[in-house]
């Protein structure tokens, strides 16, 4: 790459069409973060609000060292720098794989709204990528490889290196005095990645010296395949308004490669892991057959749910049982966080609307379904069982033992914020208060 003026005008020229004015670059230390927070410093700083943020996984004994290395860069460039430390764990899918998933966690919960997220990938990377999918098992959607730019509604992320070879970043440093760190721990071969890069990847280029180019274009044809299937899919679901939950009749009619087409596409929106082609195919025709017995899907942390006739989408912390305490006490001047997936509780004190605070105490206490609970009926002094009335307001089943109920000592006062009894509502003229239940946990 002789001509640096195109590498740093084609690098300027990806942010055109970009609304923003937030840029942050996730810094490793390494050759391509280094090169990129030059590219940042010398043409993005101001036109743009920019930063960095570096994640320590403190898994290598120079892990502090390579932290201490990009504060003191950034602090010679005037660009402010986050460091966040984690300590990943191997959770099933290998230590690699825990540290990614955790350091995009922890990247992700730093940005703020409508910030761009620069990432160094380039092209080696590419070819690295794809392999690794095609050995581990993929779809088209692996076949993609690295995206150049993703914009997810709640992130934007854009790897502006991702056309240029490492040995294009080499010149670039080299021609520009950029200093960089060298992370021991990719020469260790007992690594997937590492074992691709270092053994693999020179083989395959000895005989196909352009597989770099190659892996590029199936990346774009790959793309561009996905989405037609996105295309597809959407159109086959096109009667349905929410992609959380589908009903089971919006797959009549359809072939079943057309279905895992559309499942496969609700399984991403929903922001679950892709299953293995086994546990998709081995479940899927319980979840579509005419009869309406209950069935499900599960891998990892994400589950398939079938009831009545519709499909939910979920996460396992959501399906699964709820281990809830015998009880919490909340005085209702201060909100109370009570952790996904169930939430918060909060009220807000207005005179004549929701609960008398002339009938009930300001210190409550929240308890959880465990069975048999009964809800009052008002003035005829008649009661009917928390469960007929779950039923009868159709809350999904796997939520009901994660719905606060509101307790004044013995008597059951409100059940999140879609139930109060009666003996407990404010007249016009008491003082009073209304509970706001604040969850993202679908009960209906």
């Amino acid at each position: 790459m002789a001509d640096f003026q195109d590498f740093e005008d084609s690098f300027l020229g990806q942010f055109s069409s970009i609304d923003t004015e937030k840029v942050c670059l996730a810094l490793s230390g390494g050759l391509d973060s280094m090169v990129l927070l030059h590219l940042m410093h010398t043409h993005l700083n101001g036109k743009y609000k920019i930063r960095a943020i570096h994640v320590n996984h403190n898994l290598n004994e120079n892990s502090n060292d390579w932290s201490a290395f990009c504060k003191k860069q950034c602090g010679q460039l005037g660009i402010d720098l986050t460091i966040e430390s984690i300590h990943p764990e191997n959770n099933g899918s290998g230590l690699e794989a825990s540290a990614r998933d955790e350091r995009y966690r922890v990247i992700k919960e730093n940005l703020t709204q409508n910030e761009l997220l620069l990432t160094a990938h380039h092209k080696d990377d590419q070819l690295e990528t794809i392999l690794f999918r095609i050995f581990r098992g993929t779809g088209i959607n692996g076949l993609r490889g690295i995206v150049h730019y993703k914009d997810d509604k709640s992130h934007i992320i854009l790897r502006p290196l991702l056309h240029y070879s490492r040995a294009d970043l080499e010149g670039y440093a080299a021609a520009n005095k950029i200093k960089w760190v060298e992370d021991d721990s990719n020469e260790d071969t007992a690594f997937d990645r590492n074992y691709i890069r270092n053994l693999l990847v020179p083989k395959i280029k000895e005989r196909w010296n352009r597989a770099e180019e190659s892996a590029h274009r199936l990346s774009i044809i790959a793309a561009e395949n996905y989405e037609l299937l996105n295309e597809l899919a959407l159109e086959d679901l096109s009667q349905e308004s929410d992609l959380d939950s589908v009903s089971i009749d919006c797959f009549d009619s359809h072939s079943i490669p057309r279905i895992k087409n559309m499942i496969r596409f609700l399984i991403e929106k929903n922001d679950m892991d892709i299953p293995s082609m086994h546990i998709l195919d081995s479940g899927l025709i319980d979840l579509i057959k005419d009869d309406d017995k209950r069935s499900e899907i599960k891998w990892g942390n994400c589950v398939i749910r079938r009831f009545n006739k519709k499909l939910y989408f979920l996460n396992k912390t959501v399906a699964m049982p709820f281990m809830q305490p015998d009880k919490i006490t909340w005085s209702i001047n201060q909100s109370i966080d009570l952790h996904y997936p169930i939430g918060s509780l909060e009220t807000d004190f207005i005179n004549g609307s929701g609960i008398s605070l002339d009938k009930c105490s300001e210190n409550l206490q929240i308890k959880f379904r465990k069975g048999g609970e009964k809800i009052s009926l008002g003035t005829k002094k008649t009661s009917k069982t928390l469960k007929d009335f779950f039923n009868e307001k159709k809350i999904l089943p796997w939520t009901r033992d994660k719905i606060p109920l509101i307790y004044d000592d013995q008597h059951l006062i409100c059940i999140g914020d879609f139930w109060i009894n009666e003996d407990f509502i404010a007249n016009k003229k008491e003082r009073s208060f209304v509970i706001q239940w604040n969850t993202k946990m679908r009960i209906l």
